[in-house]
C-alpha cells in the first residue's frame, strides 16, 4: 500500500509540474500559432535565479521565489520582442527554430553564469514528510500540488474572465479578424510569452528543492509538458491539468509495476495511443494546423 500510496503522489507533483509548463506551452499557442520550446530553459533560468537570489543576494526563500517568478515574467517579454516579434510574418516554423536558438543562448548564458556544477536549492520544509498508509510524502510535493491547483485556477479566470483573455480567445479562432476589430495583438503576444515565462519559472522555483539544479533541468519536464499539451489537444487551456496528471501517472503509477526500466518512455506512449484514435487529441483542435 505505502508504495501505491508513494507512486500515487510522486505522480501528482510531476503532473504539477509538467501542468504549470504546458499551461505556458498552450497560452503562447493559442495567443500567436507557434510552440515556444524555450519553455524547458525557461523553467532552468526560474531554478537558478531563484537560487542566485537566495544565496548571493542573501533573501529570504520566499522572497528569492517572488523576484524570481517576477524577473521571468520580464524575461519572457524580452523573449518576445528579440525571438517572436522580429519574424512574426515568417512561417511558424521559422519562429519555433528561433525559440530553440532562445533555449540555447539561455542554456550557454546559464552554464557560464553559474558553470555546470550541480547546485542544491534549500528545502523549505527541511526533508520533513506526511506519513500516509506507511508512505512518506515529502512536504514541498504537497507544495508544488497546492501551488499548482491554485495558479492554474487564476489562470483559468484570467484568460476566461479578462480582456486578456478575451483577446487570447479571439486570436485562436481568427487572427486575421481578430486585428481587424481592434485586437491588440502585440500587447496580448508580450503578455502570453511574459505570463507563460512566469510559469515555467514558477515550476523551476518548485522543482528546485527535489532534486540538484543543473543546467538542463527543465528539459525532460518540457518534454512531458509537451506530451501533455498534445494530448489533450493543442486549444484546450482547461484540460491542460487533467493532460499533466495522465501523463504523471503514466510515468509513476504504470512504470512502478509494469517494466520500471522503461517509465520515462510511457507517457509518450500513451500520447501516441492517444493520437493514432484522435489526432485532435483528446479534446483539442487539429494538431500540427499551425505549428
Amino acid at each position: 500500500m505505502s508504495g501505491f500510496v508513494t507512486a500515487v503522489a510522486s505522480a501528482l507533483t510531476q503532473g504539477s509540474v509538467i501542468a504549470l509548463i504546458a499551461l505556458g506551452f498552450l497560452l503562447i499557442y493559442r495567443a500567436t500559432g507557434v510552440v515556444n520550446f524555450a519553455q524547458g530553459d525557461l523553467v532552468t533560468l526560474g531554478a537558478y535565479l531563484s537560487y542566485w537570489a537566495y544565496h548571493d543576494l542573501e533573501l529570504t526563500l520566499l522572497s528569492s521565489w517572488l523576484i524570481a517568478v517576477v524577473a521571468m515574467f520580464a524575461i519572457g517579454i524580452v523573449l518576445e520582442r528579440f525571438a517572436y516579434a522580429p519574424i512574426r510574418q515568417r512561417s511558424e516554423h521559422t519562429v519555433v527554430i528561433a525559440t530553440l536558438g532562445a533555449a540555447l543562448v539561455i542554456r550557454a548564458t546559464l552554464a557560464i553564469w553559474q558553470d555546470t556544477s550541480p547546485k542544491f536549492a534549500p528545502d523549505p520544509f527541511h526533508g520533513d514528510v506526511w506519513r500516509l498508509a506507511g508512505a512518506r510524502v515529502p512536504y514541498q510535493n504537497l507544495l508544488v500540488i497546492g501551488t499548482t491547483v491554485v495558479v492554474v485556477a487564476a489562470v483559468l479566470l484570467l484568460v476566461g474572465h479578462s480582456p486578456f483573455g478575451r483577446s487570447v480567445r479571439a486570436l485562436a479562432a481568427d487572427r486575421a479578424a481578430a486585428s481587424l476589430v481592434g485586437v491588440r495583438v502585440t500587447r496580448t503576444s508580450m503578455l502570453a510569452f511574459g505570463l507563460s515565462a512566469a510559469l515555467a519559472g514558477l515550476a523551476g522555483v518548485l522543482v528546485a528543492p527535489t532534486q540538484a539544479l543543473t543546467v538542463d533541468l527543465g528539459f525532460g519536464p518540457m518534454l512531458f509538458a509537451f506530451a501533455a499539451a498534445v494530448l489533450v489537444g493543442l486549444g484546450r487551456i482547461g484540460a491542460v491539468l487533467l493532460g499533466a496528471v495522465a501523463i504523471g501517472f503514466a510515468q509513476y503509477v504504470v512504470g512502478r509495476y509494469v517494466a520500471p526500466g522503461y517509465r520515462e518512455a510511457y507517457p509518450f506512449v500513451l500520447m501516441l495511443a492517444v493520437l493514432a484514435i484522435r489526432p485532435r487529441g483528446l479534446f483539442g483542435e487539429q494538431v500540427g494546423r499551425r505549428v
